[in-house]
């Protein structure tokens, strides 16, 4: 069963109006370069953040890397980033890979509120070893034939394209809200046959209610507070909402979060459901660290295995904010995770 599932999976990908999409991360506030380059610095201290996701683990299915790094260019009121990422499907040998920097400007909009805007130029590689695959010819026979004879097979094929970033975010120390367009120039590359990377449009925002003032102890800001937040995504003829809340109770951090759109799906009686996901995080002194799982809500729920994902964050300073420093300042108040 599984094999089979594995089977029509790769097909659907292969036929799948030869567009690509962008890999999602479940922990978006832990990854913020990854949705808007306009987060570039904004968070004030220099930092460093690693991400890894193994999506559908009992189906061997889709495995993202990602890692950055921003600086906050304070004199200039502004902010630099890096990202790297990389996703890949090993068992057909698919993976794609690219690289980013970023640049964010950062003014006064009113007294209590800051603008940031932000524009992100890189490259995207994808690479295909078609050797990994599975061809009409291996099917043919009983057992299945281990190696194919389509000329097509066992070849390693690559394409490059540019890729650009473009994003916009607005914050008070209670909320924000964020706009990002990423691939708008509808980018292409040629694998065997030509491929389309969609632009992709994100929608994010929240608002932090503290559960008590926070407190400023040894230079380090404790906050212990509640925060809703979403994120809406769009490429190509897919949409998703990420909708949710995390709960700040120093050191520790928990979530739960909704993923999918509560449409009907054409020609069901279903709703668009995706996945319930439960986040739990640790924040010491510099160091965040995440951990959430995906619990499927579609069908052949125990094949899929649902998604485990890793988050680590470190920043640098850089010293700790003080609460007067923070109200100065305008310190973004986005979660860690």
């Amino acid at each position: 069963m599984k094999f089979s599932l594995a089977f029509f999976l790769l097909i659907w990908i292969s036929l799948s109006e030869c567009k690509a999409q962008d890999y999602q991360f479940a922990q978006f506030y832990a990854l913020p370069l990854y949705y808007n380059p306009a987060f570039a610095g904004a968070n004030l201290n220099s930092r460093i953040s690693v991400g890894y996701r193994n999506q559908w683990a009992g189906l061997q299915g889709w495995k993202g890397w990602i890692a950055s790094f921003d600086w906050h260019l304070k004199k200039a009121s502004s902010g630099i980033g890096l990202l790297l990422s990389k996703n890949s499907i090993d068992w057909i040998g698919y993976s794609q890979t690219s690289g980013i920097l970023q640049y964010s400007y950062r003014g006064k909009l009113k007294k209590d509120i800051r603008v940031s805007s932000g524009i992100g130029i890189g490259f995207g590689q994808v690479n295909w070893n078609s050797g990994n695959g599975l061809f009409g010819d291996q099917l043919e026979i009983d057992p299945v034939r281990p190696k194919s004879i389509d000329p097509f097979a066992n070849q390693a094929i690559s394409a490059g394209y540019f890729d650009l970033q473009v994003g916009f975010l607005v914050y008070s120390q209670k909320w924000w809200a964020s706009v990002s367009g990423l691939h708008p120039h509808s980018p292409s590359y040629d694998i065997g046959q030509q491929n389309i990377v969609d632009p992709r449009i994100n929608l994010s925002g929240g608002y932090r209610f503290e559960l008590k003032k926070p407190v400023d102890y040894k230079d380090q800001i404790i906050p212990r507070s509640i925060t809703p937040a979403l994120l809406l995504r769009s490429q190509g003829n897919a949409s998703q909402l990420d909708l949710g809340l995390y709960l700040h109770y120093v050191p520790f951090v928990a979530g739960i979060w909704y993923r999918g759109i509560p449409t009907p799906i054409k020609g069901t009686k279903g709703l668009n459901h995706d996945a319930i996901t439960l986040l739990l995080g640790i924040k010491q002194n510099n160091l965040s660290i995440g951990y959430s799982y995906d619990v499927n809500l579609v069908g052949l729920v125990g094949l899929l295995g649902g998604s485990h994902e890793l988050t680590l964050t470190y920043e640098f300073n850089t010293k700790y904010l003080s609460l007067r420093g923070m109200k100065q300042s305008k310190a973004l108040p986005c979660p860690s995770f």
